[in-house]
């Protein structure tokens, strides 16, 4: 109470992906400072959670209940928001409308979203960000998601008693990640961030700083790289996250340094098409500029040497989203060393759904 008396609010970002479920804490102060409170993870076995759909929720339950245990969050003092997987059936798109005098304008762009294919669908839910105004016309991202989807998840917090204060999707909470830490001088860049996941990968392009588009890519996730790793160096999954979060080559019994590193190379090669179609994609579209620059996160945005390989190819400048390097931790979550790379990117989506403020 003492707390929000003060002007003290605290948010905690909690992000399921298909491998792992991310939790970031954030504390914002009457005096508009951000500081992460605490940052955690815990694994999922395969199968918990499939395409963004509960699969069983009794492990899932398991999974959260251990994150909030050590995270003692006191209760009544923070704000809940999670992310959806945007591969699972979520419309986006940008709308200008023009808001007739003495309308009530939340009703009238709502009404005109829905009548807008493939929003118009009646099992979807609705809602829209106002990114700008210009005289009396206002230009919005509008977001639609099927009803069953946010239920199936509004119940399973419920279940763990929880209640959501705002649900966000992954990508998009990664892209806040970004615009919320940048350097000043790249803060109007026209820029794709690419979210490589365990399962998927998608992209939000930003043009000139702003929201402009979004996209799920079929091909390029985690999983095609371990595929490949797993084929070629006859390891397994455990061992190919081992390489990923350690950046360490030398720990494959029967081969060298090299070796491993050139499988490496082959097994980008899905990523890399992947990101060459999103390139092209957002590229095509209406009044779009060319990146200036790409930028990875989620759990493939370490992968030993990914962001010079691609750079090489690409002929862009390939950058992690490393948001961590420029928000405010408190010393329990990043200890003498700081935090490494591949968790602030592994964390980044959480950091992203922690920064919204209620």
């Amino acid at each position: 109470m003492l707390a929000r008396v003060l002007g003290e609010r605290q948010t905690v970002g909690i992000d399921i992906g298909h491998y792992s479920v991310k939790m970031v804490r954030m504390l914002h102060t009457h005096k508009g400072e951000h500081i992460v409170l605490s940052a955690d993870l815990e694994p999922l076995s395969e199968g918990i959670v499939v395409d963004c759909s509960i699969q069983d929720a009794e492990k899932l339950q398991e999974v959260i209940s251990k994150l909030f245990a050590r995270s003692m969050i006191e209760e009544g003092v923070a704000e809940y928001i999670a992310s959806i997987n945007g591969a699972s059936g979520v419309l986006v798109d940008l709308m200008s409308a023009k808001v007739p005098k003495n309308a009530n304008e939340d009703a009238f762009l709502l009404q005109m979203v829905q009548t807008k294919p493939p929003f118009d669908d009646p099992d979807n839910v609705l809602d829209y960000q106002v990114l700008s105004r210009n005289s009396d016309e206002v230009n919005i991202a509008a977001v639609a998601v099927k009803n069953a989807q946010l239920e199936d998840w509004a119940a399973f917090f419920t279940r763990v008693d929880k209640k959501l204060s705002a649900v966000d999707v992954s990508t998009f909470a990664l892209a806040n990640a970004y615009t919320a830490t940048v350097e000043a001088e790249d803060h109007d860049k026209s820029v794709i961030v690419f979210n490589i996941g365990e399962k998927k990968m998608d992209a939000v392009y930003l043009m000139n700083g702003n929201f402009n588009s979004y996209r799920t890519m079929t091909s390029g996730a985690l999983d095609s790289v371990i595929s490949m790793l797993c084929k070629h160096l006859n390891i397994d999954a455990e061992k190919c996250h081992t390489i990923f979060e350690t950046g360490d080559t030398s720990c494959v019994d029967g081969f060298s340094e090299a070796e491993v590193e050139e499988a490496l190379k082959i097994s980008y090669e899905e990523i890399v098409s992947a990101i060459e179609f999103g390139i092209r994609y957002f590229s095509s579209l209406d009044n779009a500029e060319n990146p200036e620059k790409i930028l990875l996160g989620g759990g493939g945005a370490c992968l030993p040497n990914l962001t010079s390989y691609l750079s090489e190819r690409l002929g862009l400048s390939v950058e992690t989203v490393n948001p961590f390097r420029n928000v405010v931790c408190d010393s329990s979550v990043v200890g003498d060393k700081g935090m490494s790379l591949a968790l602030s990117n592994i964390y980044a989506p959480a950091l992203g759904l922690a920064m919204r403020k209620f």
